[in-house]
């Protein structure tokens, strides 16, 4: 594909204003899960109810839409422990690194 600096410079341009819409709109959606969430909070009694592992949840079932807050968890490794434990060969056995390209338009 090859294109004129001056198509490029328009193709960049239209990506920041479509950038900008969508940073928009997820602030809306942002401040639409503020509602939701105050909604379920403020009707606990109607809305509280057990998920299929046993958990309680806050749920509203609407006309097209299901809602639920539940509470999850979140497990982290404190690397530079794991190595002291593991020492530096056994930190690289089981280390897994990832690499991949991010395009950044500013």
């Amino acid at each position: 594909m090859c294109i004129t600096a001056a198509e490029m410079n328009e193709k960049m341009e239209e990506r920041k204003r479509m950038q900008m819409r969508l940073k928009k709109m997820e602030d809306d959606i942002k401040a639409l899960d503020t509602d939701i969430i105050e909604y379920l909070m403020e009707n606990l009694n109607d809305c509280l109810t057990t998920n299929s592992k046993g958990k309680e949840i806050l749920q509203f079932i609407g006309d097209m839409c299901r809602a639920t807050y539940s509470p999850q968890e979140r497990e982290t490794v404190d690397r530079e422990e794991v190595k002291k434990l593991l020492g530096s060969e056994g930190y690289q056995k089981v280390r897994k690194v990832s690499y991949y390209s991010v395009l950044r338009v500013s």
